[in-house]
């Protein structure tokens, strides 16, 4: 009986995936990765408001010193998480169910390996990365004290996303949505709890970070052990297959590249604000901290967006339904430029009120309402361009989301970073953001059209052979 129950639970979520309207279908997905999305961005921004008012304005400094190590360390859990998640939407499309089983113990095994190496070599070289990553003695102890805790925890954390995408790919957004709010209400609590009560300072910040995954964690085991979901532990799935780690490499390399590359920018963000701020250098790196944390809230949204699109359209391409894909996309990129308009309007008009959520220093509030009004004047656009290099990777068409991902860092962001802050100051660094978002947003646009049209002739073609 229990058998023929979870047959019908899998053959409804897969005729939701092929037949349910695509708006329904795209909101029945987003929302909860929207809303679990955002929340993790609200802990972000407590987090750095609860360091502000209960550390030191500079701990904020040493929190965006940690911007890039913390950037290496999501890249490999997305190449892990996104490819994993990719790979199990396109199968189930196909009717694979077997290998999506193979897929999570494969992802589990990955995660453990790589979180080893990771950890170790993080927490030896620790001081020096971070110097390297522009840390003065200033805010070198802050970013210690956070991430020898975070590095620690590693393990935890790749597991607790890369088992998080898996879930959601599979037809459970809301059990994915459940397990992220379960670590960022916890983060918070334990937050407020670590710094204002016990006073344990940035580290208790991070440990309240690791302990909210560690409950989420276990949330997601629980999920993993029922026969009734669609993906679940198997006797199996214990066992290593190289074939699906090239094809989880082979789709997440992508992501893997987007982060290591954002990494590599905001060394030389934190190096040009260090170097052309002066004596404020410290202040500016805050500044951009403080910016990097509200702009994130609003990528997060998207990136929500982006999450609920891609089960819809990996399952859509397995099952060659051309049209849907296109219909997901469409709709998907509308809504993420709606995100975009209405956030940075809001930071437009009140930049200093929301600078002022994270400290009372007056300094670094006149320079962070500055960068993020200036900054971020493009975001109207980065919805779109995000959408598309998120479904590039949904589709499997790994190569273009890379090629968009690298030209935007390094080909026209990297440059601009190392000459423009020379001729004209910090305000080179935000104009360097401004240029290098106008020219990746058209060339996303140009291969997005490119790929619709691809799309539709299949569209037809399947049509005229179906008649």
């Amino acid at each position: 009986m229990d058998i023929v129950i979870e047959e019908i639970q899998k053959d409804t979520r897969s005729q939701d995936l092929a037949k349910k309207p695509i708006k329904k279908l795209l909101w029945q997905f987003a929302l909860p990765s929207i809303i679990a999305m955002s929340a993790s961005s609200i802990y972000n921004l407590c987090d750095s408001i609860f360091i502000g008012h209960g550390v030191d304005a500079m701990a904020i400094a040493g929190l965006a010193i940690t911007f890039p190590l913390m950037n290496i360390s999501a890249a490999f859990g997305a190449m892990i998480g996104i490819g994993s998640g990719a790979l199990t939407s396109v199968r189930l499309g196909e009717g694979n169910h077997r290998q999506t089983s193979l897929i999570l113990g494969t992802l589990l095994r990955m995660d453990f390996i790589i979180g080893i190496f990771f950890t170790t070599l993080g927490l030896i070289f620790l001081d020096p990365i971070l110097r390297l990553f522009g840390a003065s003695d200033v805010t070198l102890p802050y970013a210690r004290d956070y991430m020898q805790i975070i590095l620690m925890g590693n393990i935890i954390t790749h597991s607790f996303l890369g088992m998080n995408d898996i879930m959601r790919a599979s037809g459970y957004p809301e059990r994915a949505m459940i397990a992220q709010l379960i670590a960022v209400v916890t983060n918070i609590v334990l937050d407020y709890l670590f710094i204002f009560v016990f006073h344990w300072g940035m580290r208790g910040a991070a440990i309240a970070t690791v302990l909210g995954q560690v409950l989420a964690l276990c949330f997601e085991l629980w999920h993993y052990s029922r026969k009734s979901s669609i993906v679940h532990f198997t006797r199996e799935s214990l066992h290593f297959r190289w074939s699906i780690v090239r094809n989880i490499l082979a789709v997440g390399i992508s992501p893997f590249c987007v982060n290591v590359c954002g990494c590599i920018v905001v060394i030389f963000i934190n190096k040009a604000l260090m170097t052309q701020g002066g004596g404020d250098g410290d202040t500016y790196v805050a500044a951009y901290g403080i910016m990097n944390r509200l702009g994130m809230l609003l990528i997060m949204m998207v990136m929500g967006f982006s999450q609920g699109m891609q089960p819809i359209a990996g399952f859509n391409l397995g099952a060659k339904k051309f049209d849907r894909v296109r219909q997901v996309l469409k709709y998907a990129y509308l809504c993420a430029t709606c995100i975009m308009v209405v956030g940075y309007t809001i930071i437009f008009f009140f930049p200093r009120q929301l600078t002022m959520l994270f400290t009372t220093d007056d300094h670094l509030i006149d320079i962070s309402a500055y960068a993020l009004r200036f900054a971020l004047c493009m975001f109207p656009f980065v919805g779109g361009q995000m959408i598309t290099i998120a479904f590039f990777q949904s589709i499997r068409r790994a190569s273009k989301a890379i090629f968009l991902s690298m030209t935007r860092q390094l080909l026209f962001l990297l440059p601009l970073l190392i000459f423009l802050p020379q001729w004209i100051g910090t305000d080179g660094v935000w104009y360097s953001m401004i240029i290098s978002d106008i020219i990746s947003s058209i060339l996303g646009i140009i291969l997005l059209s490119h790929q619709m049209r691809q799309f539709k002739h299949l569209h037809s073609a399947r049509q005229i052979v179906s008649s």
